[in-house]
């Protein structure tokens, strides 16, 4: 800390640590140990561990889609109908099957489910 003759104070300049490259270091340091020994099990509980949580945000969607759809097809008897909100009622209808699976048809279109696998398909 410098004083000027003016009374301002000047501050210097002070060298931060690099905190990203010793993230970095603790990412590489924790592949070179853990993953050679339990790579395939960490592969495995990770992809678990987001499958809940997508799906539990879908439900989420899901339901709150619904509510919208229900309001709704309420407001159409009232004379209040949105175009708005009946769209995003279906995209959260849509976004909420597509994270859970859940195959879901709205005005005559199937949204969501478990899609077949590439290739060659006998019906």
């Amino acid at each position: 800390m410098a004083k000027n003759r003016d009374g301002i104070i000047i501050l210097r300049k002070q060298r931060k640590a690099n905190h990203t490259f010793l993230i970095f270091l603790g990412i590489l340091g924790f592949v070179a140990i853990v993953v050679p020994f339990f790579g395939s099990n960490l592969r495995y509980m990770t992809g678990t561990f987001f499958k809940t949580i997508f799906v539990s945000v879908g439900q989420i969607f899901l339901t709150i889609g619904s509510a919208l759809l229900v309001i709704n097809i309420l407001k159409i008897f009232f004379h209040q109908f949105s175009v708005k909100s009946m769209l995003a009622s279906a995209l959260l209808l849509w976004i909420g099957a597509f994270l859970t699976g859940i195959p879901f048809e709205f005005l005559g279109l199937v949204f969501g489910g478990s899609q077949p696998p590439q290739g060659y398909h006998h019906y």
